[in-house]
């Protein structure tokens, strides 16, 4: 299996960022992307607002990858943490993750979290990278979002 980069989509609106960054990032680099998004646990038969908006962000990056020639695989995982993520960054060979934060305060806290992510799979025996890459996006001024969407509607 070829080397990968995932893409983690909670549903918050800091995905799109990271959504358009991974896919170029996977362009530049090996042309594959995992989406990965958590199971929905709720019991209830309609799903939850941040599930259709994981759903959102992974039908723009399947339009995006296909637009730049990249692969995208999808993947619902119990959790987007500890053992299942490390078990399916090992599987997969992901090189690098991307993921987004909302604000100052959240990057800090997933910045803490990568440490730790990297430190339990260089534990892992499955592990043969020596570090993962990581990329936090933060959400985009309006400029920047308009620069984005007009450079990706004028590749349709």
């Amino acid at each position: 299996m070829e080397a990968g980069i995932a893409l983690l989509l909670t549903g918050a609106g800091v995905d799109l960022s990271a959504t358009v960054h991974a896919v170029e990032l996977a362009r530049r680099t090996t042309g594959i992307l995992h989406a990965l998004c958590k199971a929905d646990r709720t019991g209830e038969k309609k799903r939850s607002a941040a599930r259709e908006r994981q759903e959102e962000f992974v039908s723009l990056a399947t339009r995006l990858a296909s637009q730049e020639g990249v692969k995208i695989h999808t993947h619902i995982l119990e959790r987007l943490t500890g053992e299942p993520l490390i078990r399916f960054l090992c599987a997969h060979r992901i090189f690098c993750l991307v993921l987004g934060a909302s604000d100052r305060k959240e990057f800090e806290r997933k910045t803490v979290w990568v440490n730790l992510l990297r430190k339990q799979l260089q534990a892992s025996e499955n592990w043969y990278l020596p570090d993962l890459w990581s990329v936090i996006m933060t959400p985009w001024d309006a400029s920047t979002l308009e620069r984005a969407v007009s450079k990706i509607n004028s590749r349709t």
